[in-house]
């Protein structure tokens, strides 16, 4: 474009929404002037048959406009600049599809953008006088909400989509009329095959329909930029992130999903048009060339791809959006425990952790227990682990080698485990929610006093109650807590300290004394000082100095009769110690 063109001596609105090419040609009909000369007069430079990329000169003025081609007809034709850019689909940049507005190219890898062409509404055509929405072009529009019917795909007579190509500027532009080449030679030279266009047939919609139902949420994503629905209500995404989901399940939905499902999941009338493939259609065959992968070709499949995905992501609980989810799955492919956490990840690029949320609470029955601790698919939002090892050295810290007594007790299944056993197996499992660390590690972690066997056995006993459930969310909350507060004991450091001088033998018989409690032949103090030591290190009283000189057998009886006879005073001496002793354990060389 050289120089500001002279202002139009008509002028015409565009209608809401309508597309800049439709404008043009409705200018042109209005001006009755070839759309060529409209083109030439608003500063279009003419097409070369080759070349023309090098001239800037892009494949569909409708793509995109630099800004001096938009002030250019924004003088000619009295519209503001922001009226002409909406009728661009640079207006639906990162919203619904990516533009690279170097080339002014639409990427047809992502969002299932559609670089040209476009679908068609009859009645819309027919209300407006031959007026084409700028929806239409995109990869997401399949039906019409007005008129309760899907869009049409291409011209019935000539079979090819319309829009496709610059239409001819030799004549005064036809609304409502097919501008395709002619398909016969000695076809009128209208400029196309002469169609009209608003004549076209296609399926009605019942009100409420699935289709319809779809096509609104995806226009109303799309006008809004944002997906504050369903799934999305407790972490709303950007409509660029939310179409990439819907891309991703409605994806898998045409390329993997079983007729007879199809036929189960939607009205009857949507699923045989989707199924039924006109023989020697080009569409038709294209829809079966690695379906999902690019925009649809046809709208019913479009319809039927965001429909069915729809169906699990218009759930707001994100536990039953997984379940519905889990039923695509699985009819999908007959082994559910063959999909990983990661195998979304070649369903598309850019998926939002909503969709994955979902993928794994989909996934959760047939995770491992660790991993479902792992992926904390309890959660009302599952997640991949992302603890990094300082993260997880910190909590490490903050973790004893035997849970909490208080803990364990109120966590230990009423039959089937014992605490004692169950203490370093809760240890070990809170380390691994939302870590990568495997069971042997988590328990190397914090002193190896249990091995990862040991612990997924444990750990799938506990998964057959139903209070497991309930377990997870208790081991889960309490790992935010350690991960979120400052926790004043550092149990790594305890777990490395020499216990050899704990509560030397003097001390004890001066407690007893004190609190007039009997010190026993010796075992009873042994006892205690494991006690002591289990108490203060985290560790299993297995690992004191002095365990070895007791026995497991008399250990476990003595420890009964000992808090049999303890009393609150000899308790609260054991707690704080005498004033003026030293026979709290002491750091080791080893430690510092």
């Amino acid at each position: 474009m050289t120089g500001a063109p002279r202002t139009l001596p008509i002028r015409l609105d565009p209608l809401p929404g309508e597309a800049l090419d439709s404008w043009l040609e409705a200018l042109a009909q209005r001006l009755d002037t070839p759309l060529g000369d409209v083109r030439s007069h608003l500063g279009f430079p003419v097409r070369d048959r080759s070349g023309n990329h090098l001239r800037d000169i892009p494949p569909d003025w409708t793509i995109a406009l630099r800004e001096y081609e938009t002030s250019a007809i924004a003088h000619a034709s009295g519209l503001s600049p922001t009226v002409i850019t909406a009728m661009t689909l640079a207006h639906y940049d990162q919203r619904a599809f990516r533009i690279d507005l170097d080339r002014r190219h639409v990427d047809r890898r992502v969002l299932w953008g559609r670089g040209r062409g476009s679908r068609f509404c009859p009645n819309c055509l027919a209300d407006s006088g031959g007026r084409w929405k700028l929806t239409w072009r995109l990869g997401w529009a399949f039906a019409c909400p007005t008129h309760r019917r899907l869009l049409t795909d291409c011209c019935p007579n000539c079979g090819r989509v319309q829009r496709e190509r610059p239409r001819s500027g030799r004549v005064v532009p036809q609304p409502g009329i097919c501008g395709n080449p002619p398909s016969r030679p000695g076809r009128a030279s209208s400029g196309g095959c002469g169609f009209d266009l608003t004549e076209t047939r296609t399926l009605r919609l019942p009100a409420g329909h699935p289709a319809l139902t779809a096509q609104d949420r995806l226009l109303d994503i799309i006008e809004s930029g944002t997906a504050a629905f369903g799934a999305y209500t407790a972490s709303p995404q950007s409509a660029y992130d939310a179409l990439a989901d819907i891309r991703a399940v409605g994806g898998r939905v045409l390329a993997d999903l079983p007729a007879d499902v199809i036929k189960n999941l939607l009205p009857a009338d949507l699923a045989d048009e989707h199924l039924t493939l006109a023989p020697g259609s080009r569409l038709a065959s294209r829809a079966v060339e690695r379906p999902g992968l690019m925009a649809p070709p046809r709208a019913v499949s479009a319809a039927v791809a965001v429909a069915i995905a729809l169906r699990v992501l218009e759930h707001r609980d994100l536990h039953q959006a997984g379940e519905a989810m889990r039923g695509l799955l699985e009819a999908m492919r007959e082994e559910l425990w063959q999909i990983s956490a990661t195998s979304i990840d070649s369903w598309g690029r850019g998926l939002s952790p909503v969709l994955n949320a979902v993928h794994l609470a989909a996934l959760a029955p047939s995770f491992r227990p660790s991993d479902q601790l792992r992926f904390r698919t309890v959660t009302t939002m599952p997640s991949r682990p992302n603890l990094t090892h300082a993260e997880l050295t910190g909590r490490a810290r903050n973790i004893p080698s035997t849970f909490w007594p208080s803990w364990a007790v109120r966590l230990t299944p009423s039959e089937g485990v014992y605490a004692r056993v169950l203490a370093p197996v809760l240890a070990s499992a809170l380390l691994t929610i939302g870590s990568r660390a495997n069971l042997d590690d988590a328990a190397r972690h914090l002193g190896a006093v249990i091995d990862g066997v040991e612990i997924s056995r444990i750990l799938q006993l506990l998964n057959d109650r139903p209070q497991w459930p309930d377990m997870m969310n208790a081991l889960v909350r309490l790992a935010d807590h350690l991960d979120s507060n400052d926790i004043p004991i550092d149990y790594q450091r305890r777990r490395r300290l020499d216990y050899t001088s704990l509560l030397p033998h003097e001390r004890w018989l001066d407690i007893c004394r004190r609190t007039g409690t009997q010190p026993g032949q010796g075992r009873r103090e042994q006892i205690i000082r494991c006690r002591l030591f289990q108490r203060i290190s985290g560790l299993p009283a297995e690992a004191a100095p002095s365990y070895g000189k007791v026995g497991e057998a008399p250990f476990r009886a003595e420890t009964a009769r000992a808090a049999a006879l303890q009393t609150p005073e000899l308790a609260e001496e054991l707690d704080r110690g005498l004033p003026g002793t030293s026979w709290q354990p002491t750091a080791s060389t080893t430690s510092r």
